[in-house]
């Protein structure tokens, strides 16, 4: 038999090269996809612990910075004033043993928010390292525009934080007129503090631009019925602002 009949032919055919050639597309194209599905799955996964670990950062710095240990007693001007007044008020000594703490009226309830505000505070603290306040009374010439600044903060968001605590359709005054007031209150979506301004701390003189602020929500010009100027029990009409039971 010659040598040509038995030497195989180093060619494949043509049809079985092309197959070879499609199975080998096939797995480059899956490696690809595979190396693309699994870098976006890692991506992700990163993306989510990093932002896991934020949410956490997020929500212990603001349980820390809400607390009265915090709020009262990091600064030794608030602990020997506005959180002195807090302890010494009605919001801290209740008959039901409800207590307020400075975030339940300073804070905002949302996390976000709340983060705003802690921004904001540290305000506060430039102002604590730029003054003196170991003198005696030092405290008191800030005092009025830090009133001012949540006054307005609390009549821009309708009081919200005092709907932490406080349902105005749950309030059942007991004398007449604070039962029109929240009455009023109610039905004309009053704020509380266009109100109750001088609650828990030291009483502070409103200032002129707050009071024009609560006349656009009591009403320019409106006349004020007899039934809601009735004295209390004891003939007197209790002062605007004023920590009183109602």
């Amino acid at each position: 038999m010659s040598a040509d009949l038995i030497t195989p032919d180093p060619k494949p055919s043509k049809s079985r090269s092309g197959l070879i050639g499609r199975v080998k597309r096939a797995q480059e194209w899956w490696y690809r996809e595979f190396r693309r599905i699994i870098g976006a799955w890692v991506f992700a996964l990163v993306l989510l612990f990093i932002g896991t670990i934020m949410v956490v950062l997020v929500d212990t710095t603001d349980f820390l910075f809400s607390t009265n240990v915090f709020c009262g007693t990091v600064c030794h001007v608030m602990e020997s004033t506005v959180y002195k007044e807090l302890q010494e008020s009605t919001h801290w000594t209740t008959p039901t043993g409800v207590r307020a703490t400075c975030a339940d009226c300073h804070v905002s309830g949302r996390l976000s928010l709340a983060m705003v505000d802690h921004f904001i505070g540290t305000g506060e603290l430039f102002v604590w390292m730029t003054n003196d306040f170991s003198k005696p009374g030092a405290f008191e010439e800030f005092r009025p525009a830090a009133a001012n600044r949540e006054r307005f903060k609390m009549l821009g968001n309708n009081s919200e934080t005092c709907a932490h605590c406080h349902v105005m359709e749950g309030i059942k005054p007991e004398r007449i007129r604070g039962q029109n007031a929240h009455k009023d209150a109610i039905d004309r979506n009053i704020p509380c503090i266009a109100c109750h301004f001088n609650l828990t701390h030291k009483e502070v003189e409103p200032s002129e631009a707050f009071l024009n602020a609560v006349e656009q929500y009591l009403g320019q010009g409106e006349e004020t019925t007899e039934e809601e100027v009735t004295p209390d029990e004891s003939g007197e009409e209790p002062a605007a602002g004023a920590e009183e039971v109602l």
